[in-house]
């Protein structure tokens, strides 16, 4: 959160909404990290897609037993 673009689209993601992000360094620094803005998304009402991993739904029960592994 500290980045100040990802901060701006935080802010304009709306219930909803899918993001969609080629990797998923794209979400944060370190594992601990993405994993906690990926379940922040998911709160408020934000699906996130990941292109590396063949578009996986990172919000789904399939996309966070991935995100465990």
């Amino acid at each position: 959160m500290e980045r100040p673009g990802f901060s701006k689209l935080m802010d304009k993601l709306e219930s909803g909404d899918v993001l969609v992000v080629t990797k998923l360094d794209r979400l944060g620094r370190n594992a601990m990290d993405v994993r906690s803005t990926v379940e922040a998304l998911a709160a408020n009402g934000v699906r996130v897609h990941c292109l590396a991993l063949d578009g996986v739904d990172l919000t789904s029960a399939a996309g966070k037993m991935t995100m465990q592994v």
